[in-house]
């Protein structure tokens, strides 16, 4: 989506050099950037005083992402003046790695000719996600004011959910009609060679824009010019619908190990394609955000957001443990007579509760995982059971064998090692059980597992496994 009249188009003193990070490869494997304190204090102190010429020294030699790590630390104010030395190109590279709550800072504080020139060297599929971070205001009037071609995509492109295929992809490809010669299929690649970055695949549509095939860049080189595409090209491709989600997008690719995919329309016409850079930006997400709903918080957290929103995010989940916990004291104060009787198992309940909880969220991780790769589905409920209980009597036994000889030495007592080994081979299996189903249900009432299992996993088993625990002290004792 470079313009080159917008690239000459001066938005800052000209007075002043600008910044160009470094874009050598060898110079990549040669060198890693890693930010520390007394850097950074030192390029405040520069900030302050307003070194430019020292603070582009230092910046010259860094690549984007180190530039954009070292936007994250600073100050709004300081990392705006060290945006504003970046040259258009690398400011753009930059503002796509830097924190997403710095970043919609930044836009806010951007000029809108500074913006249109940063979305000019964009991507597609990076200029309309920057587009969709800026005020309604704002993205109307740099809609406008960009070439009409690349405004009309760009507003097509916002039309498609965010996260899916349609809003991922990008709509710079090569693609050539299917009577076309081989030769063609080259000079199409040589034009479009300084628009896009890595063409890996020419596709192949037919008269109506359908998209019939494939042709690899690779072999261009092989097939005589003079041959027509619809010879030589593949017929057998993988291709994905517009509005596919993008995790399920990243799955295929992924089990097919593909480097790019076409994204068509529910007609087949060709729309756009996406890359494995794309995808893996998703998979980082995708992991990102299952992590932090796993661990009980609402919405991805990030560098960038005040305590005040992280403690929201946090606040309904860490109710939903507090909820569970009381019922376990409620359930500890019911067996009070166990305990007087028996205080040595006092000793042992941080076990039971552990362990209840460490075999659930095993179990439960597995199946979500499987339920968000799609390799475990609805319908293997039973023989995911059947899996889980074979896991959890193997695990309980050893450990429950474990625990009765210590309860046994002990305490001196074989009954009470007894009453441990059986509640621990009990709690471990039901826990684990229990935590291999609970996705599996929640799936089916159309929550997202990953969201409330962690939780409720956790809470449950440790009610489950004290009642467990000492209601079995309470039959043989009592």
């Amino acid at each position: 989506m470079v313009s080159k009249e917008a690239e000459n188009k001066p938005v800052h003193d000209t007075s002043l050099p600008k910044v160009h990070a470094a874009a050598d490869p060898q110079h990549d494997e040669d060198r890693e950037f890693t930010i520390e304190e007394e850097f950074l204090d030192d390029l405040r102190e520069l900030i302050q005083v307003r070194s430019t010429a020292s603070i582009i020294n230092i910046l010259a030699d860094l690549h984007s992402p180190d530039i954009a790590d070292i936007i994250d630390n600073l100050e709004p104010e300081d990392r705006l003046y060290i945006f504003e030395l970046l040259d258009h190109e690398t400011a753009s590279e930059v503002l796509l790695e830097v924190d997403e709550k710095v970043r919609e800072d930044l836009l806010d504080r951007l000029s809108h000719p500074r913006i249109r020139n940063i979305v000019d060297e964009l991507d597609s599929d990076d200029a309309a996600d920057i587009i969709g971070e800026l005020s309604e205001e704002v993205a109307e009037r740099v809609l406008d004011d960009i070439d009409k071609e690349d405004s009309h995509t760009l507003k097509e492109l916002l039309r498609y959910p965010t996260d899916s295929a349609g809003g991922i992809m990008a709509t710079e490809f090569v693609s050539v009609k299917k009577d076309d010669t081989v030769q063609k299929a080259i000079q199409r690649v040589r034009k479009m060679s300084k628009e896009i970055g890595e063409i890996y695949n020419v596709y192949v549509v037919d008269e109506n824009g359908l998209l019939v095939g494939l042709l690899p860049v690779k072999d261009l080189i092989v097939y005589n010019p003079r041959r027509r595409v619809n010879k030589v090209m593949e017929t057998e491709f993988h291709a994905v619908d517009v509005l596919t989600d993008q995790e399920e997008v990243a799955n295929i690719m992924n089990k097919y190990d593909l480097i790019t995919i076409p994204v068509v329309n529910t007609k087949g016409e060709m729309l756009g394609k996406i890359t494995f850079d794309d995808i893996m930006d998703v998979i980082h997400e995708e992991a990102d955000e299952d992590i932090q709903k796993f661990a009980g918080i609402a919405g991805m957290e990030l560098v960038g957001h005040g305590v005040w929103d992280i403690s929201r995010r946090r606040m309904p989940w860490l109710a939903i443990a507090f909820a569970g916990q009381l019922l376990s004291a409620f359930i500890l104060s019911s067996f009070h007579e166990s305990l007087e009787k028996i205080i040595a198992s006092a000793f042992f309940i941080p076990i039971i509760m552990a362990m209840a909880g460490n075999a659930g969220i095993q179990s439960s991780a597995v199946v979500i995982r499987g339920l968000g790769t799609g390799e475990i589905w609805e319908g293997m409920l039973v023989k995911r059971m059947m899996k889980e209980s074979g896991v959890a009597f193997a695990n309980g036994l050893v450990f429950a064998l474990l625990i009765f000889f210590i309860g046994w030495v002990w305490i001196d007592d074989v009954l009470f090692g007894i009453a441990l080994g059986f509640s621990l081979l009990v709690v471990i299996a039901g826990a684990t059980i229990v935590g291999a189903t609970i996705p599996f249900l929640l799936t089916r009432l159309k929550i997202d597992p990953a969201v409330a299992t962690g939780p409720f996993i956790t809470t449950s088993n440790d009610a489950l496994g004290l009642l467990i625990y000492f209601g079995v002290l309470s039959l043989l004792y009592l």
